[in-house]
């Protein structure tokens, strides 16, 4: 009679983490209505440049739970009555970089129309990472002196159409809100929620942090949602039945596989 003893040894290799590419586009007001509101005359326009530098300074590469490893891509554009592409898609450092050296004041008059439908096409022509998302963050005033690409609401649907996710921000307090909300994706209390980029009511220009900080926690949150991670632990379930004693039946059982085992 011989007795075999079968040892299974389990190697657990860590879990393979998702790479998870999120891509943001700023689209950036720089018109005559804007670069009015804080003396000398362009004088929101840096602001608006640190605003946005602080932004995409804030976008670390970092992995999430365990889980995924997040990476960043950033491109935007800066407009009046036309646009210029200020940067391709890229890392930050980059972006930040460029941005510094090509924002500037353009002046004139504001077609946000065509801003929206130039971001649109510029964010379709980034090569797509398999399963990337898509935010766009759109700073103006909501003020416009004409829309000779077929309104703001045409625009901004398109974009919306393409899988992306619109955030406005107010430039300052001086702003048309119904503007805004027409740019802003659907629902406006997540993607609008009074985002605001300069604060001039207390005599000087005070970057809004806070609206840095909610808008990325509410991008982190999409990309969870978005690559299906699990969500927070749910509450305990109800009791199961009680256990029920087979005895003898039990005791076959067991006495019957122990001699199938020894043969």
């Amino acid at each position: 009679m011989f007795f075999f003893c079968v040892c299974v040894c389990a190697c657990v290799l860590p879990p393979e983490k998702n790479e998870c590419p999120i891509d943001v586009y700023f689209t950036i007001d720089t018109s005559e209505t804007i670069a009015l509101q804080e003396p000398p005359p362009g004088s929101l326009v840096e602001s608006i440049k640190k605003f946005t530098e602080e932004f995409v300074q804030r976008l670390d590469d970092a992995e999430f739970k365990g889980v995924v490893r997040l990476k960043w891509k950033i491109g935007g554009l800066h407009f009046s009555q036309t646009q210029r592409v200020f940067s391709n898609f890229t890392l930050k450092d980059e972006f930040i970089t460029v941005s510094d050296r090509k924002i500037s004041y353009l002046g004139k008059g504001t077609y946000i129309d065509c801003a929206l439908s130039n971001m649109t096409r510029k964010i379709l022509e980034s090569p797509l990472y398999p399963r990337a998302l898509r935010f766009a963050v759109v700073i103006t005033d909501g003020h416009v002196t004409g829309n000779p690409c077929k309104g703001i609401k045409e625009a901004a649907e398109k974009a919306r159409d393409e899988n992306i996710r619109i955030f406005v921000v107010a430039a300052s307090k001086n702003v048309d809100e119904t503007g805004l909300k027409e740019i802003a994706s659907s629902p406006s209390t997540v993607y609008r929620d009074n985002f605001m980029a300069v604060d001039l009511s207390q005599g000087k220009p005070l970057i809004q942090t806070d609206t840095i900080d909610r808008i990325i926690k509410t991008m982190v949150t999409h990309r969870q949602t978005y690559n299906g991670l699990p969500g927070p632990r749910g509450p305990p379930g109800a009791p199961g039945e009680p256990g029920r004693n087979v005895g003898y039946r039990s005791d076959l059982v067991i006495r019957s596989k122990l001699a199938v085992f020894s043969l």
